[in-house]
């Protein structure tokens, strides 16, 4: 083979391996980028009340499954406690129109304030971490008193129930993941 043969399958060469990284290193960087992502939420969702609900409802989201940062996922958890718990409030406002009973007059009153916390925790997530930390804590232990008030009126309501316990487990993943900041 002559210089410029060997010229030529050399440039051939050093081409075609461009075109194989160019092609290749973007989808080999989104797998390891998901991989991470979920390795982020499986640490967190690990020390939750709930692994199992945990994984459900933050991989539900696909920004928290493309999360990179502990602090990006703090916010799209508590963007969708806050939304979780404000179509709870909306919930439990509506039963109180058909079914004006003291125990959900005070669930109504104690959701108002997992709504609250769990907004303040969202708007002190850049300014105060450990007051978001707090925040996202107390939204769980509000639910908690709603729960308390269904049964100190010795009421069973399920769909009540359910919303507390989502709105511990959101309180739960929120408490971690600022915890962990």
């Amino acid at each position: 083979m002559d210089f410029q043969g060997h010229v030529l399958v050399v440039n051939l060469t050093f081409y075609f391996y461009l075109l194989f990284l160019f092609f290749h290193s973007p989808l080999q960087t989104n797998a390891s980028s998901s991989s991470s992502s979920t390795k982020l939420i499986e640490s967190v969702c690990k020390n939750t009340i709930d692994n199992a609900n945990c994984l459900k409802a933050l991989e539900s989201d696909p920004r928290a499954v493309k999360a990179s940062r502990l602090k990006d996922l703090a916010k799209i958890a508590l963007e969708l406690a806050v939304a979780n718990a404000t179509e709870s409030k909306a919930y439990i406002d509506a039963l109180l129109t058909k079914n004006h009973t003291e125990p959900i007059k005070q669930c109504s009153f104690w959701f108002e304030a997992v709504v609250g916390s769990f907004r303040s925790a969202l708007r002190e997530l850049d300014e105060d971490v450990l007051s978001a930390n707090y925040d996202s804590k107390i939204a769980g232990d509000d639910a908690d008193s709603c729960e308390n008030a269904l049964a100190l009126g010795k009421v069973q309501i399920p769909s009540i129930s359910t919303r507390n316990n989502y709105a511990k487990l959101y309180s739960s993943i929120a408490f971690e993941i600022t915890n962990l900041l």
